[in-house]
């Protein structure tokens, strides 16, 4: 725009008889408005493009990157997102790339700039970050305290749309609520936990699996996509990406352009948020059932009201849920100190007179602060052996005043049962003795809890196993008197007796596994793994429910939190086995071989055929 001004004649006759000095300060002033005035229209024509700071990486899982490729084609002015200074200041987009987590530079830059990526988007950008994998980073660093999400395993080749209105997806190609798309999994370490967010699309339409989700922040956005759409190249820059993952990488970033421009002008959407799905379970009449409680020694030091809050539950639930028996799998402490111990037994003093329990001593469970150099511990201070010999189900233990190692017996319906409670890493003697225990008692199906037998890539704990890498081995400590681990465990006691499950905690990682393996009579053993120390609170108050189906014969299990009052649902928390049977579509092994489990895929805990066989057990979500 250019501003005119019609000057008249006495205007001129006027400027004529000022001082010369003053005309030439007029004339200049005039002349530099017009200039001023021109450059200002020619920024106004010419727009600057929309700035988008990438972090693009070539991962080692998929070999591909080419986020940047993505945004530029879009129509983004992409830089690298700079390492060597804050993001505070920048303006625009910031872009972390599927897998960049990876980079051996991301938790060095999150650990120093992660509060500067929300203050970032605070004033009025935009902060995505695609698919990480749940082993490397569970929760995105940069949320600030309003937002909460946590990634799991779960993939998924279904995506349900939950806000088909949303600027990100639009375009995406849409039939009867879902995507249409072919089979490739486009939903990669999907979120089980979302608090805050407004959940686009999801693995199901309870929003229990979110695959992409935006939470506002300030004046911003925060974008979180369990996708890896921006892997278009090969690390020689070709195009590999299919059809599919091209036309859907291309409507994401055109649209994520205009978002970005309208969260930028004031002018996006209000964000909805999704209420997380609140799981419910209906109880089958005539099942009965077993409750863990794995590694409660973060409860113990830090969170005491969570523990309790778990044995509360239980005992609240005993007879609806019938309850015939509480675990306790070791690290009943974390430091083997005598408040702890105070506290863990004031926790499991609420299921007195409710529920029988029984429990195993930890490595953090012994020796000085809780180190495993040696086998002194205060469990049999704070324990009472003699009030616990007064239960009716106590059968005896290997050393008279000691809980260390204990069997007791119980009965549901026909079937005797008998558990087998074992030091951590057990001692020879103790095994001998186990095995004396068993021999006595044939007619019982046996359960066998012991701290660390079983390790989270399915595998049972091996000293000599120089292929498959483990951690926390019983032999890798300084206990003495000789140990054993879960391989060991197997060969001289579980193989040679009538043990239907195993049952051990300790393991981090993901703190799951399970596997099925046919002792000397050609029965299967199931084998399982369960720790939740590594979630949030020590473990969010999860606690796991093994529930025996009134056929005897089909078990489901189930991961339970008192404190979210909600269900797991990804397959390695909730699956379905047959304990005569190995898992479904399994072939028949021998029996040293290893028999993978029947997972189920999320979100559906239970086959169909079961559903309709058993109304009323599936899960349910509800908002």
């Amino acid at each position: 725009m250019i501003w005119r001004c019609n000057v008249s004649a006495d205007c001129l006759d006027w400027t004529q008889k000022l001082p010369r000095t003053l005309t030439c300060f007029l004339a200049l002033m005039t002349t530099s408005l017009y200039i001023n005035m021109s450059i200002t229209n020619a920024a106004e024509t010419t727009p600057t493009k929309t700035k988008a700071y990438v972090w693009d990486h070539i991962d080692s899982w998929t070999s591909q990157f080419g986020s940047a490729a993505m945004l530029s084609e879009a129509g983004f002015d992409v830089q690298p997102l700079p390492m060597d200074r804050s993001p505070w200041g920048l303006s625009g987009l910031v872009f972390i790339g599927s897998f960049a987590s990876e980079d051996r530079d991301y938790k060095r830059y999150m650990e120093k700039y992660a509060e500067d990526l929300y203050k970032f988007v605070d004033d009025g950008n935009v902060l995505v970050q695609m698919t990480q994998a749940d082993q490397t980073e569970s929760r995105p660093p940069f949320l600030p305290t309003t937002l909460e999400a946590r990634r799991c395993d779960t993939d998924t080749a279904e995506v349900h749309v939950l806000s088909p209105s949303h600027t990100l997806i639009k375009d995406f190609p849409v039939r009867d609520g879902k995507l249409a798309l072919n089979q490739e999994r486009l939903g990669w370490e999907t979120y089980n936990l979302q608090s805050g967010f407004e959940v686009i699309l999801s693995s199901d339409a309870d929003a229990s699996f979110p695959v992409l989700l935006e939470g506002a922040y300030g004046q911003g956005r925060i974008v979180l996509a369990a996708m890896h759409l921006d892997k278009l190249l090969d690390a020689k820059g070709n195009r590999v990406a299919g059809p599919q993952r091209e036309s859907l990488a291309k409507h994401f970033a055109k649209n994520l352009l205009a978002h970005v421009q309208d969260v930028d002008a004031r002018r996006a959407k209000a964000i909805e948020v999704t209420l997380a799905p609140r799981v419910q379970r209906s109880f089958v009449k005539g099942s009965w059932t077993l409750a863990l409680l794995p590694d409660t020694q973060v409860y113990s030091v830090r969170f005491p009201g969570l523990f309790s809050a778990q044995t509360a539950w239980l005992r609240a639930h005993a007879k609806e849920r019938n309850i015939r028996y509480v675990l306790h799998l070791g690290d009943i402490t974390d430091n083997n100190a005598p408040v702890e111990w105070q506290r863990a037994a004031e926790s499991m003093r609420l299921l007195e007179g409710h529920v029988p329990y029984a429990l195993v001593p930890g490595n953090h469970d012994y020796g000085p602060s809780g180190d495993a150099s040696t086998r002194e511990t205060y469990l049999n201070q704070y324990f009472s052996f003699d009030d616990t010999a007064q239960m009716p189900t106590f059968g005896g233990a290997y050393e008279e005043k000691k809980l260390d190692n204990t069997y007791h017996l119980f009965e549901v319906g026909q079937q005797k049962w008998i558990i087998i409670t074992l030091e951590w890493g057990p001692r020879d003697e103790v095994v001998a003795w186990a095995n004396e225990v068993m021999s006595k008692h044939p007619d019982r199906k046996g359960i066998l809890i012991t701290h660390a037998y079983m390790y989270s890539d399915s595998r049972r704990y091996d000293h000599t196993d120089k292929v498959h890498k483990s951690h926390w081995n019983p032999h890798d400590y300084r206990t003495p008197s000789g140990v054993n681990d879960g391989q060991e465990l197997w060969d001289k006691l579980v193989r040679k007796h009538n043990f239907v499950f195993t049952f051990n905690g300790h393991v981090l990682n993901d703190g799951t596994g399970y596997r099925a393996d046919r002792n000397d009579a050609g029965q299967f053993v199931h084998q399982i793994l369960a720790n939740y120390q590594m979630r949030e609170l020590g473990g969010g108050g999860y606690l796991r429910l093994v529930e025996f189906d009134p056929d005897g014969n089909t078990v489901y299990m189930l991961a339970y939190s008192p404190l979210h009052d909600r269900y797991m649902l990804e397959g390695d928390h909730t699956f379905t086995i047959r304990l005569d049977q190995p898992p479904a579509d399994q072939p028949e092994v021998d029996r040293a071989a290893v028999v993978a489990p029947s997972r189920v895929s999320a979100p559906k805990a239970l086959s169909q055929g079961d559903k309709q066989r058993r109304t009323g057990h599936e899960i349910k979500a509800t908002q």
